[in-house]
């Protein structure tokens, strides 16, 4: 290509001048306008002949402000640059747009959890793009997209080159630079209110510097410590142990532990607790349900009103008040292992009561083949159906007595448990253990409460 047509030749008389683009891909007269218009038109085809145009000529031409544009080539479509893109369930649900009516000031999803093995993020391709064809026919080569590499952080691994799964359960962090992590603990420096929403966590260890305010859940897949108190109207869930200050002013709160659950009081709560329960200070009309231990042995150490139920053995300094309120400690009945023996009794009654009519089909579909000459497919197919029905119930019936029969020598080893009064107890406490209980009618002081030949009996601390 002649230089002279990029840097512009003029057109006869006109006062025009026909130019081509650096790239080829645009061929054009400048410096047209209404009276030189038609003689630049006339004499524009010489100078596309010689200087080789053949792909883009525009019949009629186009005007483009001063600029009568003659042939125009097809620009290249650059590729697009790779990208990850995070797909973790968590992270694309927090990006749904709600209408006003489905939001909830307390929903802000504060945490983008993740399940161990949950896919995280993929790497999205970079394309190479789509090639021009500039005015002479030849082609223009695109951009070619720019490939991207995975930032991996803690807790993240490749389950292909273009797959990224967490490692553990917990919460997907991304960096500011695109690093991808996945921690498994996690601190909110302040309260637990309007400006957190309800927390979940699904990693080993949630902190909560604050108290977690009136109307807010928490719930923790592991263990959870609450620097200050559990508010009323709350709702705290917890896998493992559950250590706060205090649960106060709590009528409607409900507090629920795997593990051991350590607070200096409990006022009015209702506390779950998967293991022990030690209280340093007090216990205010609680309804406490432990599956192990109650130790109530610090500073007060007090427990007045309520009711304490124990599987294991409980410790107290001082049970009731002055004022004689009804106070009830019950050990060695684990609530929970009552709760699940209760549930597989009920559920062998109703497998049976299905054994007893399968096998009354059974008779039926006997004494039908019976008057029957010739064997009935259907009736085979129905009776092989029952029969199978039958086995299913007879496996989940002896799982099931397995397991009662195991409860059974759990709850009944329960009678070794005590109730151990280290200073007082006052007159309307309820001792019990097993299933006898008695109620005590005057102080008592320094008492080990336990079970012997089917009574509560009582001994001095040593």
């Amino acid at each position: 290509m002649n230089k002279k047509f990029y840097l512009g030749i003029p057109v006869d008389n006109t006062g025009a001048t026909f130019r081509i683009s650096k790239d080829n891909l645009l061929a054009y007269v400048e410096g047209v306008n209404h009276d030189n218009l038609l003689p630049v038109c006339d004499k524009i085809n010489p100078l596309i002949q010689e200087c080789g145009i053949t792909y883009g000529l525009l019949d009629p031409p186009e005007m483009d402000g001063n600029r009568l544009i003659v042939a125009r080539g097809k620009k290249p479509k650059d590729g697009i640059d790779g990208k990850i893109e995070i797909v973790a369930n968590s992270y694309l649900e927090h990006k749904e747009e709600k209408g006003p009516e489905e939001r909830d000031p307390r929903n802000l999803a504060l945490i983008n959890n993740v399940n161990k093995g949950e896919i995280l993020a993929k790497r999205i391709h970079p394309t190479p793009g789509e090639p021009g064809i500039d005015i002479f026919g030849q082609p223009v080569p695109p951009r070619p997209g720019r490939w991207i590499s995975f930032k991996l952080g803690n807790l993240v691994e490749l389950i292909n080159e273009d797959t990224m799964a967490a490692a553990e359960s917990g919460a997907l962090v991304i960096d500011d630079d695109g690093t991808i992590s996945v921690t498994t603990e996690w601190t909110i420096d302040g309260d637990v209110d309007f400006s957190t929403g309800h927390v979940e966590f699904y990693g080993d260890k949630l902190t909560i510097k604050g108290s977690v305010r009136g109307g807010f859940t928490v719930e923790a897949n592991g263990d959870l410590t609450i620097g200050c108190n559990i508010e009323d109207e709350t709702i705290v869930l917890a896998g493992g142990d559950v250590t706060v200050k205090g649960i106060i002013r709590s009528q409607n709160t409900m507090v629920k532990t795997g593990g051991d659950l350590r607070c200096s009081a409990i006022e009015y709560a209702r506390v779950f607790v998967g293991q022990n329960l030690l209280v340093k200070d007090y216990i205010l009309n609680g309804g406490c349900q432990v599956h192990g231990k109650v130790s109530l042995t610090g500073t007060k150490g007090l427990v007045a009103g309520g009711q304490i139920l124990a599987g294991g053995s409980i410790k107290v300094k001082t049970a009731g008040t002055s004022a004689h309120v009804a106070t009830h400690l019950s050990a060695g009945r684990d609530p929970l292992l009552d709760i699940h023996y209760e549930g597989l009794i009920k559920e062998q009654e109703a497998l049976s009561k299905k054994l007893e009519k399968i096998e009354a089909g059974l008779q039926k579909l006997g004494k039908v083949c019976q008057n029957r000459s010739k064997a009935d497919a259907k009736i085979e197919t129905i009776k092989k159906s029952l029969e199978e029905a039958a086995r299913i119930i007879l496996k989940q019936m002896e799982s099931n007595r397995e397991k009662i029969g195991q409860l059974e020598n759990n709850l009944g080893a329960m009678d070794q448990a005590t109730i151990t009064v280290l200073e007082k107890a006052y007159p309307n406490v309820t001792i019990k253990i097993c299933d006898t209980s008695i109620t005590l009618k005057e102080i008592a002081k320094g008492l080990v409460f336990f079970f012997k030949n089917g009574e509560i009996a009582a001994r001095t601390l040593e």
